[in-house]
């Protein structure tokens, strides 16, 4: 088969998580920042927790407010760069709460995509026979007495100053479908909100960029 089309790759998840020195936020003040949001980001429920507080959305967006750590997700219904404007305003309105936000750690930014191979099982098929290059008899010593068993493939490498981890599998519930996770991490310091969404960025690119022509390379012409 050939390669899946680079336009049927689609984000369809992004999170955000940073580390910080904490920041003694009382209830008052959580639940205050909850009504400023609320409507904003159409977060309906807020549950006390831990020294700080989850919001959270039926449409799949989330908060997390730890006194040291900060967290905001969300599905990316309308792709990334609209799914990152809305997590990375989370972002940066529940960081307000915290003095020292122009020093965070990258917890993780986590962005997942679903690719369609638009062929039943095609995704099964194209990784193992196009881009692993499992021969028939290399597949079955893999896969034992399961035919239906699967192979992805793990990716780590520094991408700027941190640490990229890609996942790249068929989705288990449709098999006509490539999944993708990338999870970024870095240890330095990042200087504020606008450095951790660089990274966010940086992370999409380098799904669009060089992973999507290593899973292609291999297509058959």
């Amino acid at each position: 088969m050939t390669g899946p089309d680079p336009e049927l790759l689609r984000a369809e998840f992004l999170g955000i998580t940073v580390r910080h020195e904490a920041a003694d936020t009382s209830r008052a003040d959580l639940a205050a920042l909850f009504a400023d949001m609320s409507t904003r980001y159409e977060l309906n429920r807020m549950e006390f927790v831990d020294g700080g507080a989850t919001l959270a959305g039926a449409s799949g967006s989330e908060v997390v407010l730890r006194p040291d750590q900060t967290a905001s997700a969300g599905v990316t219904g309308l792709g990334f760069r609209e799914g990152l404007d809305r997590v990375s305003g989370m972002l940066r309105d529940a960081l307000a709460r915290v003095e020292t936000r122009d020093r965070l750690w990258i917890d993780d930014v986590t962005l997942v995509a679903v690719w369609d191979c638009e062929t039943e099982d095609g995704a099964r098929r194209y990784l193992s026979d196009d881009v692993l290059g499992l021969g028939d008899e290399s597949q079955e010593l893999l896969a034992g007495d399961d035919d239906e068993a699967s192979h992805g493939l793990r990716v780590w490498r520094r991408l700027g100053n941190g640490t990229l981890d890609v996942a790249v599998e068929p989705m288990h519930t449709d098999t006509s479908k490539i999944y993708v996770r990338l999870v970024y991490s870095d240890d330095d310091v990042a200087d504020g909100a606008d450095a951790v969404i660089e990274s966010a960025e940086a992370v999409n690119e380098y799904l669009h960029g060089p992973l999507v022509a290593f899973v292609r390379a291999r297509a058959r012409r």
